[in-house]
This record gives structure tokens, C-alpha cells and sequence, in this order.
């Protein structure tokens, strides 16, 4: 079988990049006002925005853990803990975490209930496939420290908003000195000093997610960097206390577009007159106007019990309030508001949304108080909690959001004993290079640990299931995992068991060649052919043998191979269009053993054109010869060649009669056999 290849390119225009909103420092034209708010408010129309909305309900197995975010009163054990939890599961032991929020809550509503429980503020679930003894060690580890949760005794189906498999690379500011106050908020979590680096964003590169500052006094010196973590790289920021006005008042002097509002469309109120740069004449009182309203209680940041405003109630900036001439930006959620003023210029205690209102951006959230340790006396120790939960909330969300997005190939959800199939993975997301590990959890192996793309071999029974889980790093050592799990059952009909897979370089082009020892419902196998072994394209379907138990070898020539490498990849197709995937093959045409030989002649038989490919030994000069049945010399041409493959057409360079022909190509002393052409 062969195939002649056509070959497009295609062309994607470039993406126009919108510079986010600034505030106006001078008066300017109207017109000129006018036109840039235009602009603005069109690119933000059609940007793609992400979802953040609860998923669909998942069932959670007999035997998986609840950890119970709802526990009132809350402390630091019950409340905070749990993302210390969370962390050590997902970053020394690779367990998803699921994120249950019931997508219609009201503040402090149940996301589920189970046993007559209602668990409430943001549900933790571990599942219970991946309680490992290792695992359920650590949750007996963590449950000692305070964290409250249970063992289902029955399955529970649970809505899921997201599942976290990672924890965001983090910067803590250092150039206020107070980074204590940051580092505080660990410790009471019990989370490591390994999850967080310290520095200034003069520092933030593609290996950091997230910078969250404590304190201090921002300038465009200092914290211009920001503007181009948040919009080219599209990092993540949270800041507290009087550093957030002077942020949202900083201006580059030069070009005076690029600004640091990123929450509010002209920047906010100083916490104090004459501190926050010029043009800012507008300051507020230190203490905030209650009662406080809280909003979007579905919202992962909001995930927290009761009340937060005791915490925030100390230090110099207590709440926030865009400057009269301005407002929030139309998509930034108001998560607790004072008494002080209306939408969209009220006063605030916690806020959050996208940088500049553009999806396109990283997210940024503001709390309000020096230190959320601190503030109302010891009876505020649940609103501490609470006021911390904000700030872990984000780092999950971030987490997850920046997370190394990985696509995989995985087995089907049941396999038979003693079967193989291949798994792949590809990170298209993060920091090249990216390195690779394989893990089974009951007994099964791999080919290669370490390869993107390999074969699995399930564990023989008596298991009854298998996890497996292929761990992505990048450079700048972001880890991120995904898991399947694989029902064994010696019933299950195999699936085609390919027993081997080549591609040989000939002086024809490229053989590939493939057995099977056995197949069941097979239709098809469909090959398909990559220059780059990324974006495959089909070359033909092959027809499978249905039902078999006995060895099959099939083959297929590729006359027209790219130049250098190829990559050749094998998807099987089942009677009822389940398709399976096999790893890829690889082969380079440097491997060709070159000579001089006719490849192919086409068309054959032929009525007035056809065309020759061949592959030549040297550079130079190649005689074509066409002769007659009875050897006569009937046409000749040199042909100027290049090592490799190479085309001739011959289109009415002389009229040849009905019959049959002989081509032939000589290089110096090298000639070719004949190859036997026929003319209708």
C-alpha cells in the first residue's frame, strides 16, 4: 500500500494585544478619552473568559476521607491545618484533592451532606483509591494535629469544584521587612518554609505563580515588575494593609499607560494623605463604616465560616475605596464591603478579580489589616481563621490555575490480565524542558518509567484495580500529576495486543511493519505520520481482522517520507468506535543506505504522464533511458539529482506508442534494473 502525501501550510494571524486601562493624569481630549475606553471596553467584550463554577458531581468510593472545613468554632487546628493537609498529600504524595462547593449556597450553606453531617465552607475529599497505607498513615498524622474529618462507610456523591494535583510556586515580598506576617500564616497552617520563596519582585520570572506581599510602600522603582508578571506572564497577586492603595496609585513615569490600578479603574483613596503618589489628593478615615455585607458565597475565596472583619481591624489601611472620579472594575467581586459608599465605588474588606477586568491576565485579591493574625483580642480567633482561609483559598486557586497542564493518553477504565497498552503524556503548558515519571500503586510496570510515551502492563490478579499516575516537572520545577484508575477483570475481552511496531529506512522510502497476537473487534488501524511527533496527520486505514487469537503481521510502504525525521503513531478502532491509541515509532531517512535504484513508477500502466521518483547515490548528473520491448533506445535525458530522493515527471516529451517500456537510470558505472512500464 502507499500513498502520495499532500503537504499544506497554514498561516494564523496575529493576536492583537490591548494594553490595560489607565488612569487619566492630565486632561486630555475627549475625543481621545472616548476612543481608548472604546477600545478597552471591545477587546474585554470578546476576551474568552475562564469559568469558575462548580463542576458536576463526582462519587466518592467507600473508604474515602471528608476533611470537615465546617467546624465551628474555628481555629487554627480545625481551620488552617487542613491546607497544611492538602499540601503534604499533594506535593510528597500525589493525591488529588477534590474541592466540593455546592454551586447555590447561600454564606455558610452546606456543600453536602452525609450521615446527617453537613459539610460545609469549601469541603476537602480525599478519594479513597488513592489511600494508600502511606497515605491513611498520614492521615492519622494530620487528624492528630487537629484537622477534623471521617472515613465514608458508603459511597457519597459530592459536587466537585476543582481538583487540586498542585501548589503554586510563591513569592513572599521581603522589601518591606515584614515578611513575617506572610510566613505567620504557614506556620499556623503547619505548610513548610519549602512552599514559599522570599524576594522582590524585581525577581519574579516564569518560574514564579504567585507574589503576595505583607506590607510596605510601593513605587514604580520598586514594583514596576508587577505590571509585566501580571500581564505577560500572567502571574497572580495578593497583597494587604496600606501597600494595596499606594499599588493601585503607582504609575510608570514613562509610558504613563502602564499602572498598577489593577483592580480598580482609576486607582483608590490613600490610607493616607500626601502617601500615595502624586495626582492623589482623595484619602479615608483609618475605621470603616459598618454593618459589612458579605457576597459570593460560592466563590473558592469565600470559603471560610462565619466572619472576617475583626482581623482586618488593625494597622494602617483597614479597608479600601476607589477615588470618587473611578470605581472597581466592572468584572472584580466584592467579596465583604463596609457601609462606605455604593457600587461601584463601596468600600471594602476582601476583594478579588482579574487584572484589569481582562481574563487574559493573572488575578489579584486584596484584604485589608496589617497583620490577619492580629486584630480584635483573643475572642477574634475565628475571624483570624477566616481572614487566613482567604488567603490559602487563593494560593489553591492559583495552584490550580497555573497548574502544568498535561494531556494523556490512558487505559481504557477496564483491561483484562495479562494485557498491555500503550500511555502517553505531553505537557503543552509550562517550562521546557519537562522530565517524566510512570508509577503504579498495586503491582503493574512500565516499559520506560521515564518516557512521555510507554506501555503499561496491569498487575495479574488477584487485584482488582490498579492506579496509575504519570508525574510532569518542568525547569522551573513546577510538578503536576494525573491518575487513572484501571478495573481488572479476567472476563474483559483484550483489546488488539500489538506485539511489536517498526519502521525500517529502505532506498524505496520508509517500511513499517506491525504484528498482533491477538484482537478482538478490531475494524481498523489507522497509521498516522509526523514531521515533529506532535501533530500527526492520517496516511490510510488498514483493515483489522475483527476477532483473532493467533499472530497477524501487516505493512505498509510510505514512498514519500519527510526529510530527516519521522514519526509514525498506530490508533486501533473497535467495531462500536472505541479507539485506542498505541506509543509512537520514530525513524530518520539519514538512515536510508543510499543507491541508485528506481523507487516507484506511477502511474503504471499509464496513458500519456507519469512520473519517476528514485533515489540517487551522489550530486550530479543521472541518465534517464527508456527503452522498447525489443531494447531499443527510444528516449534519453540527463537529470540533474541530489543525494536522496528524488521526482521526474515526464509529461509529452516524445510520443510513445502503445506498449510496453523499460526504465532505466545510470550514475557513472551504476545502473538500475529495469523497471517495466505500460502505455494503454
Amino acid at each position: 500500500m502507499t500513498r502520495m502525501k499532500l503537504k499544506l501550510r497554514f498561516q494564523v494571524a496575529p493576536v492583537l494585544k490591548v494594553t490595560p486601562a489607565f488612569r487619566l493624569i492630565a486632561a486630555g481630549t475627549v475625543a481621545a478619552v472616548l476612543l481608548f475606553a472604546f477600545v478597552i471596553s471591545y477587546f474585554n467584550a470578546a476576551n474568552v473568559k475562564k469559568a469558575y463554577a462548580s463542576g458536576p458531581s463526582e462519587t466518592m468510593l467507600t473508604g474515602s476521607f471528608i476533611i470537615n472545613m465546617g467546624i465551628t468554632p474555628q481555629t487554627s487546628s480545625n481551620g488552617l491545618r487542613p491546607y497544611g493537609m492538602i499540601y503534604d498529600l499533594i506535593k510528597n504524595y500525589k493525591v488529588p484533592i477534590k474541592w466540593s462547593i455546592e454551586p447555590t449556597k447561600v454564606k455558610d450553606g452546606t456543600d453536602f451532606t452525609y450521615n446527617s453531617v453537613d459539610y460545609k465552607g469549601g469541603t476537602f475529599v480525599v478519594p479513597a483509591e488513592y489511600i494508600t497505607a502511606a497515605v491513611a498513615s498520614r492521615i492519622t498524622y494530620w487528624t492528630g494535629q487537629g484537622v477534623n474529618g471521617v472515613y465514608t462507610t458508603s459511597s457519597v456523591s459530592v459536587p466537585v469544584y476543582a481538583t487540586i494535583t498542585n501548589f503554586p510556586e510563591i513569592m513572599i515580598d521581603t522589601l518591606s521587612g515584614l515578611q513575617s506576617i506572610i510566613i505567620s500564616y504557614y506556620t499556623n497552617a503547619s505548610i513548610p518554609s519549602s512552599a514559599y520563596s522570599l524576594g522582590a519582585p524585581a525577581g519574579l520570572n516564569q518560574c514564579y505563580d504567585i507574589w503576595t506581599n505583607p506590607h510596605g510602600d510601593p513605587t514604580w522603582a520598586t514594583h514596576g515588575y508587577l505590571y509585566n508578571f501580571v500581564v505577560n506572564q500572567k502571574g497572580w497577586v495578593w497583597s494587604q494593609c496600606h501597600c494595596v492603595s499606594m499599588l493601585e496609585d503607582v504609575i510608570n513615569p514613562n509610558p504613563p499607560y502602564e499602572q498598577l490600578n489593577f483592580l480598580t479603574q482609576n486607582g483608590l483613596k490613600c490610607w493616607q494623605a500626601g502617601s500615595c503618589g502624586a495626582g492623589i489628593s482623595e484619602s479615608h478615615v483609618l475605621s470603616p463604616t459598618t454593618p459589612y455585607t458579605y457576597s459570593y458565597p460560592t466563590d473558592p475565596e469565600m470559603q471560610f465560616m462565619g466572619n472576617l472583619e475583626l482581623a482586618t481591624q488593625a494597622g494602617s489601611e483597614r479597608w479600601f475605596q476607589p477615588l470618587s472620579t473611578g470605581g472597581w472594575n466592572a468584572g472584580t467581586k466584592v467579596g465583604v464591603s463596609t457601609a462606605n459608599g455604593s457600587a461601584p465605588q463601596q468600600g471594602v474588606l476582601s476583594v478579588f478579580g482579574y487584572a484589569y477586568g481582562n481574563s487574559n491576565y493573572g488575578r489579584v485579591m486584596y484584604d485589608a489589616g496589617h497583620d490577619l493574625t492580629s486584630g480584635g483580642g483573643g475572642a477574634a480567633q475565628p475571624q483570624k481563621v477566616a481572614a487566613q482561609r482567604t488567603y490559602f483559598n487563593f494560593m489553591l486557586l492559583a495552584g490550580k490555575d497555573r497548574e502544568l497542564n498535561i494531556t494523556t493518553d490512558m487505559p481504557p477504565d477496564t483491561l483484562g490480565y495479562g494485557s498491555a497498552v500503550a500511555v502517553s503524556a505531553n505537557a503543552v503548558s509550562g517550562t521546557a524542558p519537562f522530565n517524566y515519571k510512570w508509577t503504579t500503586q498495586r503491582g503493574g510496570s512500565f516499559d520506560d518509567t521515564t518516557a512521555a510515551s510507554t506501555v503499561y502492563y496491569p498487575p495479574p490478579s488477584p487485584e482488582t484495580f490498579d492506579i496509575i499516575r504519570v508525574i510532569v516537572t518542568d525547569a522551573c520545577n513546577r510538578v503536576n500529576f494525573q491518575t487513572a484508575r484501571v478495573n481488572l477483570n479476567s472476563s474483559a475481552p483484550l483489546p488488539v495486543t500489538l506485539i511489536s511496531f517498526t519502521a525500517a529506512a529502505v532506498p524505496q522510502g520508509i517500511q513499517i511493519n506491525w504484528s498482533t497476537s491477538s484482537e478482538s473487534n478490531n475494524d481498523y488501524f489507522t497509521l498516522e505520520h509526523s514531521a515533529d511527533g506532535v501533530q500527526y496527520s492520517a496516511l490510510d486505514n488498514i483493515d483489522g481482522s475483527g476477532n483473532s487469537s493467533e499472530a497477524l503481521h501487516y505493512a505498509w510502504h510510505d514512498e514519500n517520507p519527510f526529510k530527516g525525521m519521522n514519526y509514525y503513531r498506530l490508533t486501533q478502532t473497535d467495531f462500536d468506535g472505541t479507539q485506542k491509541i498505541f506509543s509512537p515509532i520514530s525513524i530518520s531517512t539519514d538512515d536510508v543506505p543510499f543507491e541508485l535504484s528506481v523507487v516507484n513508477v506511477y502511474p503504471n500502466p499509464f496513458t500519456g504522464d507519469f512520473s519517476i521518483t528514485y533515489n540517487a547515490e551522489n550530486r550530479g548528473m543521472t541518465r534517464l533511458e527508456i527503452r522498447n520491448a525489443e531494447g531499443k533506445l527510444v528516449y534519453t535525458e540527463p537529470l540533474n539529482s541530489s543525494p536522496g530522493i528524488n521526482r521526474y515527471d515526464f509529461s509529452k516529451k516524445v510520443a510513445l506508442p502503445k506498449g510496453i517500456y523499460f526504465v532505466i537510470l545510470a550514475q557513472g558505472k551504476n545502473k538500475t534494473e529495469a523497471r517495466r512500464l505500460v502505455k494503454y
